[in-house]
């Protein structure tokens, strides 16, 4: 089992992109997220499993791949039930004992929900963790922070549908805001210029005014002290006092608008540049964030700032991919892009007519090349598995035959990596059967062309011997006056075939030039 089909089971198979793109980039979601995460096949066993549950865990790749999942749990009994548990209610959740690879056990927060892989209809599981603490387990752990651990380890299976992350950053804030205690939890995001910020994602409690689609310019004059340690990346604290003691004439403004006491603000960094922040206000005196809730909190920011990432770049994935295809329907030669199975991905407009006017099927993207195409020859294939086996470009020519018609065409296959392997392959062809027909008469003409030459070079041989002939008999004669006259005309032959040598040398070359360059 292999990584790209674990993701693109999770992914599932969306109309709105490329369903290696879309895997690919739920798995780099899935690689760099704080919370541990595995997939489970049907049998039971780990399919994939990222860093982080194999940090929390203490294991590597290679140990738990292949293996049944229950060894995660101190009792594979317990871990039974809980596997039984989510796959007859659809999902489960709950804190477990479990065993680290040095034997040693500790408590996690797990949540299970079943995923259909939309190839089989099989079904898997997704595991999502966090760790709850050595010793005592999550149960000696403050309320709010058990409920706050619940909510961040339902997050990564929340946010993998791609077109569902809007509500899933809600309901996420409904849960982090409730579990910590907060009055209101918030995504504000800066402009391109970072001198505006503005509110696009809330959740506050009943009571509370929102602020969601509300903007303000931050930098009218002098910028904030919060946020220009946010715009450096720091997790800022605000509550009204400086670090001296004193108090701050904007945090206090700060929070006066927003109606709280206390305002936690962690960036949210995409591609390593800070876009915003997410904000959770508390307006309960003397309240105040413990480091273990800004810790629990930083990593629920990670889970949504992989989710946007994801979301920006399906939508730049697009865009790339609506000019591709302008560019691509502006080329005369048929041009197909294909992943490693060999699904259409795009397919211009050329290779679309070309289709269509040998009768096949003219809806070619998501369909398999060789069942939109079912006379390519197997050797067709295999030039494809060796232009992904090699990385290397290739070019060929071949003969097609469709019906009673056959058909010359010649192709370019060039190879797209995606980190460091083979993901597409490009085919750019062209139908040179006219050409083809041209060049072999040409070859037949210049051919004809070589033989009359040829021919006529043997002739005025020919005929300059008989000249000699009749010059030696002339020179016999004892009339000295018709030698002569017999002499002149041999000579005004001779010089007739002499003309005709030059014009036969000047073709020569001439049809060389032709052959070259024609």
């Amino acid at each position: 089992m292999n990584k790209n089909t674990t993701s693109r089971l999770v992914a599932g198979e969306t109309p709105h992109a490329s369903p290696d793109v879309t895997a690919a980039m739920l798995q780099q979601v899935i690689e760099t997220s704080l919370s541990g995460i595995c997939i489970v096949d049907q049998e039971g066993c780990i399919a994939f499993a990222n860093a982080s549950l194999l940090a929390i865990w203490g294991y590597n790749l290679l140990e738990v791949v292949g293996k049944p999942v229950t060894r995660l749990w101190l009792s594979p009994e317990e871990g039974r039930d809980c596997i039984d548990h989510a796959l007859s209610a659809g999902e489960w959740t709950g804190t477990i004992a479990a065993r680290r690879g040095d034997a040693s056990s500790f408590y996690s927060r797990i949540a299970l929900s079943t995923v259909h892989d939309p190839g089989t209809a099989d079904v898997w599981l997704l595991l999502s963790c966090i760790e709850a603490g050595v010793k005592g387990g999550t149960e000696d752990a403050p309320d709010h922070r058990r409920s706050l651990e619940r909510a961040i380890a339902a997050m990564p299976a929340r946010f993998m549908d791609p077109v569902a992350i809007d509500p899933a950053i809600d309901d996420s804030f409904e849960e982090l805001g409730r579990a910590c205690g907060a009055c209101r939890v918030y995504l504000a995001l800066f402009n391109d210029q970072r001198t505006l910020l503005g509110t696009t994602h809330e959740w506050c409690r009943a009571g509370q005014a929102p602020l969601r689609g509300e903007s303000r310019n931050l930098f009218k004059g002098e910028p904030p002290r919060w946020a220009v340690r946010v715009l450096k990346g720091e997790t800022v604290i605000v509550n009204g006092v400086s670090g001296d003691g004193r108090p701050e004439r904007e945090e206090r403004e700060f929070l006066e608008r927003h109606g709280a006491t206390e305002a936690l603000m962690i960036p949210l960094l995409l591609n390593g540049t800070v876009v915003g922040f997410v904000g959770c206000d508390r307006d309960v005196d003397g309240a105040c964030f413990a480091d273990e809730d800004v810790v629990l909190l930083s990593a629920a920011v990670h889970i949504i700032a992989g989710a946007l990432d994801r979301k920006q770049s399906e939508y730049v994935f697009r865009e790339s991919e609506d000019l591709y295809q302008i560019v691509l329907d502006a080329i005369t030669d048929t041009v197909t892009v294909v992943d490693t199975h060999l699904t259409v991905l795009l397919a211009n407009d050329a290779f679309v007519a070309w289709c269509e006017d040998l009768g096949l099927e003219t809806n070619v993207v998501g369909k398999d090349l060789f069942t939109v195409v079912p006379f390519f020859p197997p050797a067709t294939r295999q030039l494809y598995e060796r232009v992904i086996r090699t990385g290397r470009p290739l070019t060929s020519e071949r003969s097609l035959v469709s019906g009673d018609k056959t058909m010359i065409m010649r192709e370019m296959r060039i190879p797209i990596f995606e980190h460091g392997e083979v993901a597409r392959v490009v085919t750019v062809a062209r139908d040179v059967t006219a050409q083809r027909e041209i060049e072999d008469l040409k070859s037949k003409a210049y051919a004809q062309i070589e033989r009359n030459m040829e021919q006529f070079a043997l002739l005025a041989d020919h005929i300059r011997n008989p000249l000699q002939a009749i010059m030696g008999r002339a020179e016999l004669l004892d009339d000295i006056e018709t030698t002569e006259k017999i002499r002149q005309q041999v000579q005004r032959i001779n010089g007739i075939i002499d003309q005709l040598d030059e014009r036969w040398g000047e073709s020569r070359k001439l049809s060389m030039f032709w052959r070259k360059y024609s």
